[in-house]
């Protein structure tokens, strides 16, 4: 049995930056242990099979593999399949504004504006705040004084619970590195999937945040761009009133892995309820045949 994939870089109008992801247009057949053995021989953070739908319920069902499982949810594969749907596989129907992605976490509307693609996230859930500074700055091998004073370090939800921690300043950011012992037993432990660190001192003028995320423990060393952390520090950086209730911000990550990726981040909080759309652009970056 032959299946055919492409290649596209996510959060990004260039290929060979961005976040890398492998999309299989036609995952029907496939069992669990082929599409896992598929994403583990390509070696990507993630690698997507897309489904049939259910009108009008959803219009296509994706699943998502890092090397070594399923996630229930995650942003650049969301975006970069969505893109691959619409502009490479020509599948999106020209009648509809708006694609339905069913993912194990639910529905997510998908709109393209502007050649970006755009995910509404799920209404945010906040979490346990941690104290800790030293505890949490050994997770990304940092000093427990780089570590922010002005936010606190907290675990929020829109399709993954995402612990964010803000760090004092663009140097510390690049110091960071993950820590496998420490993630793994502090995650193994917790509600929280991985840590996103931000600080909001950047390189670009255009960016309001630099991000990285560190993730050894679930088999991705750096994620060079997360949209599925992303929606998590919109909500977070609404909350607690960073750049006002309504924000249009872009989001810098992948710097210091070479792979430069821009997360454009909308948010608006209005009656205790949160809008929470990520979005960005893709670029084609190639394509591959595997005999399953």
């Amino acid at each position: 049995m032959e299946r055919e994939c492409i290649f596209i870089d996510v959060f990004t109008d260039t290929p060979y930056a961005g976040n890398q992801l492998a999309v299989f247009q036609d995952g029907a057949g496939l069992t669990t242990e082929q599409m896992q053995k598929l994403a583990q021989e390509i070696n990507y953070s993630e690698t997507t099979f897309i489904l049939g739908g259910k009108l009008p319920d959803y219009d296509f069902e994706i699943r998502i593999f890092t090397i070594k499982s399923e996630l229930p949810f995650a942003g650049h594969p969301i975006v970069g399949t969505a893109y691959a749907i619409k502009n490479m596989f020509n599948m999106w129907p020209e009648s509809k504004d708006e694609l339905k992605l069913k993912t194990k976490v639910g529905v997510i509307p998908v709109i393209e504006q502007d050649r970006n693609i755009w995910m509404i996230q799920n209404e945010p859930e906040f979490g346990h705040q941690y104290t800790d500074k030293k505890e949490i700055a050994e997770l990304i091998n940092l000093l427990p004084e780089d570590i922010s004073e002005d936010f606190p370090v907290e675990e929020v939800d829109t399709g993954n619970n995402i612990l964010i921690i803000p760090v004092k300043s663009l140097a510390a950011a690049r110091r960071a590195t993950g820590n496998v012992n420490k993630l793994i037993n502090f995650f193994s432990k917790r509600a929280a999937f991985v840590p996103y660190l931000f600080t909001l001192e950047t390189e670009n003028k255009q960016a309001k945040v630099h991000t990285r995320l560190f993730a050894a423990h679930i088999g991705i060393i750096e994620d060079a761009a997360t949209g599925s952390a992303a929606g998590p520090l919109i909500a977070y950086l609404l909350k607690y009133n960073v750049f006002g209730n309504n924000i249009n911000i872009q989001n810098e990550q992948g710097i210091e892995m070479g792979r430069p990726s821009i997360i454009l981040m909308q948010g608006e909080v209005k009656n205790n309820t949160y809008f929470i759309k990520v979005g960005g652009t893709c670029a084609y970056a190639g394509r591959g045949q595997f005999t399953i």
